[in-house]
Order: structure tokens, then sequence, then C-alpha cells
């Protein structure tokens, strides 16, 4: 078997052990072409008890992101144009607690809705390995591209104001004690710590990225003349894609994919 098949046969196998289920179903993806980083696969911020949130977290940290390409179509027709495998695992997900979170405004509360809700699922209702999915489209999907892509394309012009750099991606030290402390008003579960993505991504939090909202941002860029390298619509969704920070799910279309994982069993909030 080539190695291809080996990790498309390891991937399998983990999607069914995390879902906790037999022959769960999975679309056929290519391999991807770059690695999402890994290094922290192993330093998380989850709860006691949340066993299987932890084998997920370490299962979807190793599954390689398709990164990397040229240039992208409008509209992906094949699996492996996508983190297909990625998805898959997401999908496969076992359990009754898991939540799909929306929300198009890069500025709103969207972040500490996901944040508390994670609290009250985790500490209030004792569900540690309780899922969260966030699927921002629109300009709220501006704070899953890197800072040198900010700058490069002038993102900050694009959030009336509200924003002169991606603050939102922010990772600052949370220390052993912070994790177990959950009513530390300035920690890890306050709006202190708690409202930036890396830091809920170590909460188990995974955002998708939408490639209908990366394609339109493309030609946003364009059409304000913001191309420095006077790129085509296709090659500057690619680059963009390139640019989407680490760990985060790239989809064929968010609102697709919340469509797809309420038919899994995510309940749905929208953040206006």
């Amino acid at each position: 078997m080539t190695s291809d098949g080996l990790t498309r046969r390891a991937t399998l196998q983990t999607i069914a052990a995390v879902a906790g289920i037999a022959g769960a179903a999975v679309a056929t993806a290519v391999p991807a072409e770059a690695a999402v980083e890994a290094s922290a696969r192993d330093t998380d911020y989850l709860p006691e008890g949340a066993d299987r949130l932890r084998s997920f977290y370490r299962a979807l940290a190793d599954i390689r992101r398709r990164r990397g390409a040229k240039k992208a179509p409008m509209i992906l027709t094949k699996p492996g144009q996508w983190d297909t495998e990625a998805m898959d695992l997401i999908l496969a997900y076992g359990g009754k607690q898991k939540h799909v979170f929306d929300t198009t405004d890069i500025a709103g509360t969207w972040l500490t809705q996901i944040r508390n809700t994670m609290n009250a699922e985790a500490f209030a209702l004792g569900h540690p390995n309780f899922l969260m999915v966030a699927t921002p489209h629109g300009p709220a999907q501006y704070s899953l591209y890197s800072q040198a892509a900010w700058e490069k394309y002038d993102l900050a012009s694009l959030t009336d104001g509200a924003f002169k750099r991606n603050t939102l991606i922010k990772d600052p030290k949370v220390t052993k004690a912070q994790v177990k402390d959950i009513e530390d008003p300035t920690g890890l579960y306050s709006d202190t710590l708690g409202n930036y993505i890396p830091v809920l991504q170590k909460r188990g939090v995974v955002f998708c990225a939408c490639h209908n909202a990366v394609w339109e941002l493309a030609g946003t860029l364009i059409s304000k003349g913001v191309n420095p390298d006077n790129r085509s619509q296709g090659a500057l969704t690619a680059d963009l894609t390139n640019t989407l920070i680490d760990g985060v799910v790239l989809t064929p279309g968010n609102e697709a994919i919340v469509g797809l994982l309420e038919r899994a069993g995510f309940s749905y909030s929208f953040a206006a």
C-alpha cells in the first residue's frame, strides 16, 4: 500500500475511534499538501474528563490541511479541494453535546458567546466532551487570516475602523493553575484571556473557513485595487487560503457545512 493509502487508512480508523461508532461514513479525499503546525497538539486547555474531546483534538491536529495551491476555482467540486478529512472527523464526532456557532460580524460578541457556552457546557452542565464548531463567514472570517495577510491586503480597512490589526489571533500564555481555576475573573474562562481564537482552539473549539467567503474577499480586494501581486481572482483566492491560521478547517462553503452539521446532530446558534 502506498504512503497515501496508509495515511487515508489511519485517518479512517481515527474517525471511527473518535466517533465511538463502527463504520463511520466518510467521503473520498485526496491527501493534503501542507501540514498544520502540530507542535502544540499535546498542549490543550481541556477540562478533566474530556477524554473523547482530547482524542478528537489531537487527531484533528494531526490531519494535514490542504494549503499551498497556486490557484482555486470559484466553486469547489471535488472533496480533495478542501480539508475533507478534517471535516469527516468533525461530522463523525460521537455524543449528543455538540454545537455549531455561526456569525458574520467580526466586531460582534461571537467569541464571548462561544466562551460562555463552553464554560456553561463544561462546568455547569457537566459536559466536558462538548464540541463547539465555529463557522464565521463574511467579514467575521477576516479573523482567521494571519497578521501578514492583514498587512499585505489591508484587511483592517474592511472592518469599518473596528480593528487596526488582527488582535483576535493573539495567543496569551495560560498557566496550568489558570486552566484549573474556573473562577479567576482575569483567567482562561474570562474575557481577559478567553476571547482569543488560539485560546479557544486549545479548549477544543474548531474554526472553519468558508471557501466562498475567501473567493468573495479576493473579488473585493481586486475591485478596490488591493492586489499587490496583480493576481487573478483564483490565484488571489489561493493565496488568501494559504494564509489561514493554524488549525483552521477549510470548507467548500460554511453555510452548506452548517446544514451537514445539523443533520449530524449539532445544535445551532447565530450571533448577530
